[in-house]
């Protein structure tokens, strides 16, 4: 993965039970490092590149932390991608069963 992220503002309407991601991965948020987070991922595509979905959880509690509140997702890629200023995206969220 590319060292930083992208948050993305999503849409009014939209489910929470939507936005959760669904495996979650022991981890320290080397910048975060003292907030006590594990993180759950979801694989995604943003402009047709692999990626995740990342949320930061608090260990004890298991709240979502970071900009879940906001209605925002934030996303980790395998390569740069150009992006214009209020560029409207679609992330391709893995993992729903049908």
């Amino acid at each position: 993965m590319r060292r930083g992220s992208i948050n993305v503002q999503l849409a009014g309407g939209i489910d929470e039970n939507w936005i959760l991601p669904n495996r979650r991965v022991p981890g320290c948020d080397p910048i975060d490092f003292e907030s006590n987070q594990d993180f759950l991922i979801r694989p995604c595509h943003l402009k047709g590149v692999a990626g995740y979905q990342i949320l930061p959880i608090d260990k004890t509690t298991c709240a979502p932390q970071g900009h879940h509140a906001s209605r925002q997702i934030e996303i980790t890629l395998v390569k740069e991608i150009e992006l214009e200023p209020g560029e409207e995206l679609q992330v391709e969220l893995e993992g729903f069963e049908n």
